[in-house]
């Protein structure tokens, strides 16, 4: 890995990563809290109070408290913020009630802004739009499907258990459609393409995902172009894209391996842009309790900037949708 890839990729990370495996021969102080202030001594011993009450601190796997006893052998691990701590309510997209796009007694459709976690993350517990819905609604809500937290779109909450048990269900026999919208650097000539490459880990981070010959997961995505245009003089093109499988960044994968990553996507290539530009922008299901198919797409006033430069200058958007026969 080049120097170039591993900034572009360190930089789309909110964090930087500690980690130290403590040993009985290593020395190492009695509890979490001191252990961490010795280790790290360019963070402010004042702040720790702050930084456990955010997360991402952990003892053999772990999260951990400020007295949390380092016992050897264990991990240490440390999630660092690249942003003041003064700053997080600002740097994660707070919520609004507007972003409850449905709402019944079983379950809601949400729009989840970029940069914001569908539930607790590894680095920090605070900001996710799952603990948001708990506090606005009151009550318990579940995400049996989630976004990656660079992803914006629609998604599903279950406000229920036997929804909740119902959508686990559907998501495993793959009958709930999901549309999604991604503006991509270049110009396909084909106009709709079936991709069935496996996705396995990549070595240059454990976060990574890439087109496997043999091993790892079936991936299965589904391409419609929808429009082309040119961009700065570079042509690109707007496509929509079904998953018929859920992977770690399948999406972005399999566009890259096509010769057409996403823009805005700094791990698969992708041209710069203030965001990923992909968004779940449509959902469709058989709804068991209102005994109908119920289907949604992302209003306008929630569709992110870069969607509704595209729809003015290409003269809008419509979403596509397949038949049963060919799901």
């Amino acid at each position: 890995m080049t120097e170039i890839e591993r900034d572009r990729i360190q930089s789309s990370f909110f964090s930087r990563y500690w980690v130290w495996h403590v040993t009985a021969e290593n020395q190492h102080a009695a509890t979490c809290i001191e252990e961490l202030a010795r280790r790290l001594e360019h963070i402010d011993a004042g702040s720790w109070s702050e930084r456990f009450a955010l997360g991402g601190i952990y003892v053999a796997g772990a999260p951990a408290h400020p007295d949390t006893p380092i016992l050897a052998p264990c991990k240490l691990e440390y999630y660092e913020p690249k942003f003041a701590l003064s700053e997080a309510e600002s740097f994660y997209p707070q919520f609004s009630p507007e972003m409850i796009v449905y709402m019944d007694d079983d379950l809601g459709i949400a729009y989840k802004p970029a940069g914001l976690p569908t539930t607790a993350a590894r680095d920090q517990q605070r900001f996710n739009l799952s603990g948001y819905l708990r506090a606005h609604l009151a009550r318990a809500v579940h995400t049996p499907s989630r976004l990656d937290t660079a992803v914006a779109g629609l998604l599903i909450f279950s406000l229920s258990d036997r929804m909740n048990r119902h959508l686990q269900k559907a998501y495993e026999k793959r009958s709930i459609e999901k549309y999604y919208l991604c503006e991509v650097g270049g110009v396909p000539a084909w106009q709709e393409l079936d991709i069935t490459h496996a996705l396995g880990r990549d070595r240059r981070h454990a976060v990574l995902r890439r087109v496997v010959d043999e091993g790892g997961d079936l991936a299965h995505t589904k391409i419609l172009r929808l429009k082309s245009y040119n961009y700065n003089l570079e042509g690109r093109a707007l496509l929509q894209v079904k998953p018929l499988t859920g992977r770690t960044h399948q999406i972005r994968v399999h566009c890259a391996a096509e010769g057409l990553p996403i823009v805005g996507d700094p791990l698969y290539g992708g041209a710069q842009a203030q965001e990923l530009r992909l968004v779940s922008y449509a959902l469709r299901f058989h709804h068991p309790y209102k005994q109908r198919e119920v289907e949604f797409e992302l209003p306008l006033a929630l569709r992110p900037e870069w969607l509704q430069d595209i729809e003015q200058r290409v003269g809008g958007v419509s979403i596509v949708y397949p038949t049963k026969e060919i799901r």
